[in-house]
C-alpha cells in the first residue's frame, strides 16, 4: 500500500491548487464544515513531500509557493480501496503432533510443544491486600496459547480479500519576510493487524489504529538549498522519487505494493529502498544542494533506526523481534541502559548486533533535457556503523544447533552499500532501471559477518498517455536472507509486476494490477523454519506467490 509518487521533481504539474475561479466566488459558512464548493486540483497532493519541501527552490506545482510573509497551510488525504485475489504456497498446510511426523510430510509444521518460558513470576501481596505479605505465584502462559497455536490438522486461506485504507497529510510552506523559506509535514497512515477466530468485525475495527509515518521540519533558499530534519525521506527516496523503481500506480507496483500482503510474504523485500519505509522511517538530517546546470548532491545523517522520543522508561514499545528472536536482551525498557534503548550501541541480545548506528549516506543526481528526451539519473554511497553484540557464542544462543559450518557468531558488518537508478523519458515512454549491493541484508538489514553480499537489479518500462498509464517491472536479488545459514546457502528472490491506471476524474484513479514472485534459499524449509540439517529442512526450499487486483482511489 503506498502514496501516489510525484512523477519527478523535474516534472511537477504547473496546475495551482484551486486557481482563479475561487476569487469570484463567495464563500459562506466555515471552510471546514463543507458548506461551500470549491473546484479540486487536478492533480490533489495526497502526499507528504511536494513541490515546497523537496528541493531547493520552490517549484510551480499543485501547493501555492509562499511569498515573503505569508504562509500556506495544506490539508491532504487519501482513501484507497481494492479486490485483490492471491495464491501462494503458504496458503495451506498441515499441523501435526510431532517433529517426526513434520520431517515426514513436506507441507507441514510441528505443533508447539507449550513451552512454559521463563521461571514463573512471584509477588508479595502489599499492604492493604487480601493476606498481605505473603507470596503469590504467576504461572507463565504456553507459548503455543500465547501464540494461538494450540490444535493440530489443515489450514488453509482463501483468495479473495478487499483491501482499505485512509491516510492524513497535513503541512505548511511559508517564506519570512527576509525570503526564508521554512516549513513542517507529517503523514498520518492506518495500522492493520491478523484476525482472531470468535471476534467481530467490530473488535476487529478497534484494532485499526493511527500511527505516524513521516513527521519532519526544513528550511530552505534557492541559492544554498534546503535542510530536513525529522522522520523522513533519506538521498535515494528524494533522488529516485519511484521513477527508476518504477512505482507508477498507486499501489507501488514491487514497492510494498498491495498484492505483496500475500500470506506467508512471497515476494522478495524491496531492497532498492526508494520510497521504502526502511529508508525514510528513522530520524535524520538530509540537506541538499541547488540544482547547477542540471546536477544536485546531498548529504544525510542519522544517528539510528529509531526516534529519540522512545527514551524513555514510560515507552514500552511491543518489541516483537527481541521478544520472539533472543529473549528480551537485557530489557524492554530504557529506564537504564537496556536493549529496549533507541540508541543502543552495545547488548547480549541475539540480536543488538544487526543494528544499525551513525548513517550516513552523500550522493549525487541529475535532471535534464536533450531535445525531447527527459534524463534522470543518480548515485548514492550509503554506510553506518553496528552495534556490538556483547552475549554469549554458543551454538544454542545463536540457533546455530542444526547448522554444522554456519559462520554466523552473532554480529554483523557495517552497512555499506551503493545504489543508483536511471530513466529516459520520450514519447510518453518511460525506460530505465536500478541497482543496489554492498553490504546489506533485506531493507537496509546488516550482512551478518561471514554472510553473503547483496546485489539487485531492476528494470521497467512505462508508457503514459494523457490520463492512461501503463507498465511493467521486474526485479532480481540475491542476499544472505537466514543469518544462520551464514556460509552455507543465500537467499535469491525474483518478482514481476503488470499494472496500469486509468485517471477518471480530478482526484480519482482507477487501476489494475498483477504480481508474480518467488524466493529460494537451500537448506531452509519456508514453512517449518527449519534449517541446516534439522528435520525438513530439505524440503520447502522455495516459495512463490502471484496475484491480481482492481481498485480506485480518491485523493482530496
Amino acid at each position: 500500500m503506498r502514496k501516489f509518487l510525484l512523477a519527478s521533481v523535474a516534472t511537477l504539474g504547473t496546475g495551482g491548487l484551486i486557481g482563479t475561479a475561487l476569487a469570484q466566488t463567495p464563500v459562506v459558512g466555515v471552510p471546514t464544515q463543507g458548506q461551500t464548493a470549491y473546484p479540486p486540483a487536478a492533480s490533489p497532493t495526497a502526499y507528504v513531500n511536494n513541490n515546497n519541501n523537496y528541493q531547493a527552490p520552490a517549484l510551480p506545482g499543485a501547493l501555492a509557493n509562499p511569498t515573503p510573509g505569508t504562509m500556506v497551510v495544506h490539508i491532504n488525504g487519501k482513501v484507497q480501496v481494492d479486490f485483490q485475489a492471491t495464491w501462494g504456497s503458504l496458503d495451506q498446510h498441515v499441523v501435526t503432533a510431532t517433529s517426526a511426523q513434520a520431517g515426514r510430510i513436506g507441507n507441514a509444521t510441528t505443533a508447539p510443544a507449550g513451552s512454559p518460558g521463563a521461571t514463573p513470576l512471584s509477588v508479595t501481596v502489599p499492604a492493604g491486600g487480601f493476606a498481605p505479605g505473603s507470596t503469590v505465584t504467576i504461572p507463565n502462559t504456553p507459548l503455543g496459547t500465547a501464540l494461538g497455536q494450540n490444535g493440530v490438522g489443515s489450514v488453509k486461506v482463501m483468495p479473495q480479500a478487499i483491501d482499505s485504507f485512509a491516510r492524513i497529510y497535513m503541512g505548511a510552506d511559508a517564506m519570512a519576510t527576509n525570503g526564508l523559506r521554512y516549513g513542517a509535514a507529517f503523514e498520518i497512515r492506518q495500522n492493520f493487524i491478523g484476525q482472531i477466530s470468535g471476534q467481530t468485525a467490530s473488535g476487529y475495527s478497534s484494532f485499526e489504529t493511527l500511527f505516524v509515518r513521516r513527521a519532519f521540519t526544513y528550511v530552505a533558499g534557492e541559492q544554498w538549498g534546503i535542510v530536513r530534519v525529522g522522520q523522513a525521506d533519506g538521498l535515494i527516496s528524494i533522488f529516485d522519487n519511484g521513477v527508476t523503481t518504477f512505482q507508477f500506480t498507486p499501489t507501488g507496483n514491487l514497492n510494498g505494493g498491495d498484492l505483496t500482503n500475500i500470506v506467508g510474504g512471497p515476494i522478495p523485500a524491496f531492497v532498492w529502498l526508494g520510497q521504502a519505509g526502511a529508508e525514510y522511517d528513522n530520524a535524520k538530517v538530509v540537506y541538499l544542494s541547488p540544482q547547477i546546470a542540471g546536477f544536485d548532491f546531498g548529504i544525510q545523517y542519522a544517528p539510528n533506526t529509531s526516534n529519540g522520543n522512545g527514551i524513555s522508561s514510560n515507552n514500552l514499545a511491543p518489541l516483537v523481534n527481541s521478544l520472539q528472536g533472543s529473549g528480551t536482551g537485557t530489557g524492554n525498557s530504557c529506564a537504564i541502559a537496556n536493549t529496549g534503548c533507541p540508541t543502543l550501541s552495545s547488548g547480549p541480545g541475539i540480536q543488538d548486533g544487526s543494528r544499525s548506528i551513525n548513517q550516513a549516506a552523500i550522493g549525487a543526481r541529475y535532471q535534464g533535457q536533450f531535445g525531447a528526451m527527459g534524463l534522470l539519473a543518480y548515485v548514492v554511497a550509503e554506510g553506518s556503523q553496528h552495534a556490538n553484540y556483547t552475549g554469549p557464542t554458543t551454538a544454542a544462543v545463536l540457533g546455530n544447533t542444526t547448522v554444522p559450518g554456519s559462520k554466523f557468531n552473532g554480529s554483523y558488518n557495517d552497512l555499506a552499500i551503493g545504489s543508483g537508478g536511471v530513466a529516459a523519458t520520450f514519447a510518453g515512454f518511460t525506460v530505465g532501471g536500478n541497482v543496489v549491493g554492498g553490504q546489506m541484508n533485506g531493507q537496509l538489514g546488516l550482512q551478518p559477518k561471514g554472510g553473503a553480499p547483496l546485489l539487485g537489479f531492476l528494470v521497467g518500462v512505462k508508457y503514459v498517455a494523457g490520463p492512461i498509464t501503463v507498465g511493467i517491472v521486474a526485479e532480481e536479488s540475491w542476499q544472505q536472507g537466514n543469518v544462520n545459514l551464514s556460509g552455507i546457502s543465500q537467499l535469491r528472490g525474483r518478482a514481476i509486476d503488470f499494472a496500469g491506471s486509468y485517471t477518471v476524474a480530478p482526484g480519482m484513479t482507477v487501476f489494475a494490477e498483477y504480481l508474480w514472485g518467488d524466493q529460494y534459499q537451500g537448506a531452509r524449509n519456508f514453512i517449518s523454519g527449519a534449517v541446516g540439517t534439522a528435520a525438513g529442512a530439505n524440503l520447502n526450499n522455495s516459495v512463490k506467490g502471484q496475484g491480481f487486483l482492481v481498485g480506485n482511489v480518491v485523493n482530496f
